[in-house]
């Protein structure tokens, strides 16, 4: 039986933090791995088996032989997903908690939220006329922050959006916590229990009819959905699930970022977008391919079993080399090249663009809000491109691969708005 290759040391955690995104695809050099599977310790010194590439993110996403439930860093559950959120389910519960979530998902939910997109970004325009500069990441967060609660049919109030943004920004930005004393764990803690009180209320509220949500928005349908045994979901819990309906989408705020840049530094992209909707959709997912975002996903052997020679046990921790594998040349043509285009043709794969994890939408943890990511990158593009013109004074355009999460070092600085109005 062949032996699984080694990243050796007792507890590798400080060297996968230092060397962020590019740990694995370094490891995998120096070690000589061809078929993308690698051992390393990590986390206290937990044996990990990292997988790499299409062939490993089948395997991680296949629920007989791989599980989720268990798997995430603590600090990470504390902060980010929040404490039973769907996130840490498995089995029959995570299904039947995941089809809620993908309920949401109707053409006349989509459309809503493009429109909402759209919209706001053209009403937005005039407050970004009236600033000296634009940090795009920040602008976005809170823009994100009015788009994800209004599409979830939450009630925020405009004087609380900057700071219901700036919660949940300290809380996406601890997935840094992951496997680390994260010095902003408390901050994060207290980020997430503001907005969990926050959508709690408004869940109680909803039930008992003093908030009337639309039917068909997120609070409206988690307030009054019933499991499988026929009972509605608890409070808190519901709340959490709620925030984890729109937090993904205020997540996008990195995304718009690295796709400002690209726009910037392919200018011919930039032309193409105005002129063709195709090509937003094309450049979207090129943004979604190219740059960092999820670094790696945890998960854990379901029962023992064999992959590529090798013996897999149960109970040993796995995870799955997210960044890699969108950068894996076995996978992907010239893969460190921005080239929209290859997505013109592209087969649609869960298992190669997997930015927001892989398998099936209904029974995987494959996020439920990715088209929803989609759409609101393939809006915000357009209207960066055709809506308005921009200056971009001299700044710190570096997106650190060494550092987790991925970010362009400025946050994208744009001055000198104005919208575009075709006067003819």
């Amino acid at each position: 039986m062949a032996t699984i290759k080694k990243d050796k040391g007792i507890d590798n955690t400080a060297k996968i933090m230092k060397q962020g995104y590019l740990y694995t695809t370094n490891q995998r050099e120096r070690l000589g791995v061809k078929d993308g599977v690698f051992e390393t310790r990590a986390l206290g010194g937990k044996k990990i088996i990292i997988l790499s590439g299409k062939d490993g993110a089948e395997l991680f996403y296949d629920n007989d032989k791989v599980e989720r439930s268990g798997t995430l860093p603590k600090r990470v559950v504390n902060t980010l997903f929040g404490k039973g959120a769907i996130h840490t389910t498995t089995g029959k519960v995570h299904i039947d908690r995941k089809a809620l979530f993908m309920s949401l998902m109707t053409e006349g939910n989509l459309q809503y939220l493009r429109e909402l997109t759209r919209n706001h970004w053209l009403m937005n325009t005039q407050r970004m006329e009236n600033m000296d500069q634009v940090n795009v990441y920040r602008e976005s967060i809170i823009l994100l922050t009015k788009v994800g609660t209004r599409w979830a049919g939450v009630q925020a109030p405009e004087k609380e959006i900057e700071n219901i943004a700036t919660d949940m920004d300290i809380m996406i930005d601890s997935f840094k916590a992951i496997g680390s004393a994260f010095k902003g764990y408390r901050a994060s803690k207290a980020a997430r229990r503001r907005v969990e009180d926050w959508l709690e209320d408004q869940i109680i509220q909803t039930r008992k009819g003093k908030i009337h949500p639309p039917k068909g928005t997120a609070l409206y349908e988690f307030a009054h959905w019933k499991d499988y045994k026929g009972e509605p979901m608890d409070s808190r819990l519901c709340g959490i699930d709620l925030m984890n309906t729109f937090r993904p989408l205020i997540a996008i705020n990195r995304f718009i970022a690295f796709g400002a840049l690209a726009m910037y530094e392919n200018p011919v992209a930039r032309e193409k977008i105005k002129q063709d909707d195709d090509y937003a959709y094309m450049f979207a997912q090129e943004v979604r391919r190219f740059y960092p975002f999820v670094p790696y996903l945890p998960g854990k052997v379901k029962e023992d079993f064999q992959y590529k020679g090798y013996d897999f046990e149960k109970d040993t921790m796995l995870a799955i080399d997210i960044y890699g594998t969108m950068h894996d040349p076995n996978v992907w043509e010239n893969p460190n090249e921005f080239y929209p285009e290859r997505f013109k043709d592209w087969d649609g794969s869960p298992f190669d663009l997997i930015p927001q994890g892989g398998g099936d939408y209904y029974t995987n943890h494959r996020c439920a809000g990715e088209w929803m990511t989609v759409i609101i990158m393939q809006e915000t593009m357009k209207y960066f491109a055709s809506r308005i013109t921009y200056d971009v004074p001299e700044q710190d355009l570096t997106v650190d691969l060494n550092s987790l999460p991925g970010y362009v070092k400025s946050g994208f600085i744009i001055e000198n708005v104005r919208e575009v109005v075709d006067r003819d």
